[in-house]
């Protein structure tokens, strides 16, 4: 037997004059288990990154409908507040919407909600200030922010409320407007 031979048998572990390749199939085992756990992470990574992106458009969308509605709400406060105030010196409240709209001096950019292609508001006229605090001063005809409208009563308040509350306060006002008339 020569040297070089005798020398790799020793180092694989063999007999002499043999030539061993062991842990091939180990190491392909091996191979495919690393590399599969590996592909595995990448994966885990990549749905985790994607549920994060898609959270992050949804909370995005909730907060742009929640700044909309706000942004609305403030809209029928600052209404009120011109109402009141015109209440005051006129001992009455505007006959008219667009009385209303003339008397608050922000044009009608006050009167519609931020929200693309909303209606503008409704106002109800001919109420005066001793009448229920309940009774609906200004609304959202139409149902913008998830499926509520906008509400101004005639005490102040605002609300956010269902179309089919919405209809049911407008019905109970117009109702004591009548009542009111006779």
């Amino acid at each position: 037997m020569d040297a070089c031979n005798s020398e790799k048998a020793n180092r694989s572990g063999g007999l002499p004059g043999r030539l061993v390749r062991g842990g091939t199939i180990t190491n392909l085992i091996f191979a495919a288990v690393f590399f599969g756990l590996l592909a595995l992470g990448v994966l885990w990574i990549l749905k985790m990154v994607g549920q994060a992106g898609q959270q992050y458009s949804t909370a995005m969308i909730q907060t742009s409908q929640k700044a909309s509605a706000l942004q609305c709400q403030n809209n029928l406060r600052t209404v009120w507040q011109s109402l009141h105030m015109y209440a005051i010196s006129n001992e009455s409240l505007p006959p008219t919407q667009q009385a209303l709209i003339d008397t608050c001096g922000y044009g009608s950019r006050l009167f519609h909600c931020a929200e693309p292609n909303a209606p503008q508001y409704v106002y109800i006229a001919g109420q005066t200030l001793d009448m229920a605090p309940t009774n609906v001063l200004l609304y959202e005809p139409e149902p913008v922010h998830e499926g509520r409208c906008s509400v101004l009563f005639l005490d102040g308040r605002t609300a956010m409320l269902e179309p089919d509350e919405l209809r049911f306060e407008v019905e109970a006002t117009i109702a004591s407007l009548k009542q009111r008339r006779r």
